[in-house]
């Protein structure tokens, strides 16, 4: 028996293929490593080369003997994406199109503000969730990620960026839903979290959902839970249900009450993710709605400007109305920020990415 195949993945991939070595946890490099004849401290060794020390060539892990070496390059593959294209704002964000194995793809971004730097992951292929402000929604949706190809768009951007060797963030707000790929979006978060893995802190990481209630409180119960955000862009039912489609099986009220499950708890605030839409959602009255859906709970309001693209039927709230919108929110006791739209000439900006707008294939910026 192949030692190599004595570990399962969830990677789509055919009959005989090589397999992934990204999102392996410890465990299972450990029965792979015990495969190969290797002890449990060897075992420990190949975890920190690959997560660690972000090294994903076998044949550079010196701490093995060369036979495990040579074997693991020759049955295993990384698992980092191909990058397909690498899109540059005049903001300084980069868009990168990432080939998985089975020839689709995702996008991830990269977000520079200052010293700061955030990277904008995707946890599915698409989505199904069919907001109706989103681009992504109208891709449909194709499949779930692994958790290797979620950690995949972090190495491929590390490769590609700046953000190798300097804190940064990460946050789940790219292409589809992560709470309908909780188990995959938690692994990904461990390996991520741990200390002798990628040592990323729970605090630097954020996930987003469009309000997936039952499965926001079993996550929010998970030790691997970092921040949270939910995007409600409406305090009224009716409203939300328009806007998004998920409302009708989780609506406002029953949100509430995980809210409030969750204000009792030690942790971060939740952000509510607002989209401020012209016209539909960004009156004086939908503010003072906010208000009182975010009263007594544990919350901050983050507004967005919506990112107009073609085939979305809206326009952007002006700068005006935001600002409006946000003075009532604070004045109602709220803590509110307005999150500056980044990378909307290259369709990278909230709710646009959908694999559109490739002018040009194949990578040219440098790194």
């Amino acid at each position: 028996m192949d030692p190599l195949r004595t570990v399962q993945t969830r990677a789509p991939s055919a009959p005989g293929a090589l397999v992934p070595l990204l999102g392996l946890d410890g465990p299972e490099l450990a029965a792979l490593a015990e495969g190969l004849g290797l002890k449990p401290f060897q075992a420990r060794e190949l975890y920190r080369w690959l997560y660690a020390r972000r090294q994903t060539d076998p044949t550079r892990w010196t701490t093995l003997p060369r036979a495990a070496r040579e074997a693991l390059a020759a049955g295993t593959r990384t698992g980092v994406p191909e990058l397909l294209g690498d899109q540059r704002s005049g903001d300084g964000t980069r868009k990168l199109l990432l080939g998985l194995a089975d020839g689709q793809a995702v996008e991830a971004v990269y977000i520079p503000d200052g010293a700061r730097r955030t990277l904008c992951i995707s946890s599915q292929v698409g989505c199904a969730v069919g907001c109706t402000f989103c681009l992504t929604a109208r891709m449909g949706f194709a499949r779930n990620l692994t958790a290797g190809e979620i950690l995949g768009q972090v190495y491929a951007a590390e490769a590609r960026t700046d953000l190798g060797g300097r804190p940064y963030n990460v946050v789940f707000m790219g292409m589809g839903e992560p709470l309908l790929n909780r188990a995959a979006v938690e692994k990904a978060l461990g390996l991520m979290q741990d200390p002798d893995g990628m040592a990323i802190s729970w605090r630097r990481i954020t996930v987003s959902t469009s309000g997936l209630a039952d499965a926001l409180l079993e996550f929010a119960r998970s030790p691997v839970c970092p921040r949270l955000a939910l995007s409600l862009h409406a305090a009224k039912d009716e409203l939300r249900g328009r806007l998004m489609p998920l409302n009708r099986a989780y609506p406002l009220p029953r949100l509430r009450q995980v809210l409030q499950e969750l204000t009792h708890r030690e942790r971060e605030r939740v952000s509510l993710e607002y989209l401020l839409l012209g016209g539909v959602n960004d009156s004086d009255a939908d503010a003072r709605d906010v208000a009182r859906f975010a009263r007594g709970l544990k919350v901050k309001a983050n507004l967005i400007h919506f990112n107009p693209a073609e085939g979305l039927p809206y326009r952007r709230s002006t700068e005006e109305r935001g600002r409006a919108f946000q003075e009532i929110l604070v004045a109602e006791g709220v803590p509110t920020s307005i999150r500056r739209s980044r990378g909307l000439d290259i369709l990278a900006a909230c709710g646009q990415l959908a694999k559109a707008g490739w002018r040009d294939p194949f990578p040219e910026a440098a790194p």
